[in-house]
């Protein structure tokens, strides 16, 4: 059935009189009738029952209006939405991120996205680390994704939104846990927990840098996936670590997050995207966004 006869339908049917009709449609009389006919046909049964007056819709018309209606509406959501699609203003976008920094950034750069397009469906997917994440970044899978920088992937875009100094995470009991700063080399002699040495593992080489240019290799005693587990590590008092300011809000019952006095010691966070993406709807939600700032 084609969508033009129950469009014509609809329009007879608010009028109740052809030539009324014809004339909302720009088309003649005859055309109109000839079409009224046709959807009868393709029924049926009949839809309007000719009266003195004009028209009267029969049982089986008022049913069709109804659900005529819904088609008409269903029709018109489907027009609205391809254009806020093809104005970049609606649609999904599948952001990509690792570890636990992202979950205090993304809040606040989707509420920044929000305020302009309300109407962007994000989709978050973690990876197991950031190489990860550039990888699908690289191969389409996903639209954007938050990483730690600097990264080497070829053909890769990147936008920083926010820097995080390095700080120091000790067990609440730990000899240190109460001073206002720390120097990097009151810590030589500290028993270190760190991530796994995978390659494009960011944090642990800022950290290791950190200790060599104060004069000494770290003595790493264990290594864990994730800061999450090596926080747990911190907490039950198996070492100390190098963490990254905002995220203290991890185990602060149990571990004290000292500042460093050195504060040339700190990582950045970007926002990385395939060159040449196409995306509309990505280019205005990185249009909207702001560095966020977490040093005082």
């Amino acid at each position: 059935m084609e969508f033009r006869l129950l469009r014509s339908f609809l329009v007879v049917a608010e009028e109740l009189n052809i030539g009324r009709a014809a004339k909302r449609l720009f088309i003649a009389q005859p055309p109109l009738s000839k079409q009224i006919q046709q959807l009868e046909e393709e029924l049926g049964c009949q839809l309007f029952e000719r009266i003195p007056k004009g028209l009267k819709l029969t049982p089986e018309g008022e049913t069709l209006v109804i659900e005529a209606r819904k088609v008409k509406l269903s029709l018109d959501n489907a027009v609205a939405a391809v254009s806020k699609s093809n104005l970049g203003s609606l649609g999904t976008l599948n952001i990509g991120f690792s570890g636990a920094l992202p979950s205090v950034v993304l809040p606040e750069l989707f509420l920044q996205t929000e305020k302009l397009y309300p109407n962007i469906d994000f989709q978050i997917h973690r990876k197991a680390n950031s190489n990860l994440v550039l990888e699908s970044v690289a191969n389409g899978d996903i639209d954007a994704g938050v990483v730690l920088l600097p990264i080497s992937t070829l053909g890769i875009s990147q936008k920083l939104i926010s820097r995080h100094r390095l700080i120091v995470a000790l067990p609440k009991n730990h000899p240190l846990a109460h001073r206002p700063s720390i120097s990097i080399n009151e810590l030589k002699n500290e028993h270190f927990i760190t991530n796994h040495a995978y390659k494009g593992s960011v944090i642990r080489e800022v950290f290791v840098s950190a200790c060599r240019k104060a004069g000494f290799n770290p003595n790493i005693v264990k290594e864990a996936d994730d800061t999450y587990s090596i926080l747990i590590l911190v907490a039950a008092g198996f070492g100390i670590t190098l963490s990254l300011e905002s995220l203290e809000y991890i185990q602060p019952s149990t571990i004290n997050y000292i500042p460093l006095e050195e504060s040339e010691h700190y990582v950045d966070l970007a926002i990385v995207w395939r060159e040449g993406n196409p995306s509309i709807l990505l280019k205005n939600a990185l249009s909207t966004l702001s560095p966020i700032t977490f040093s005082n």
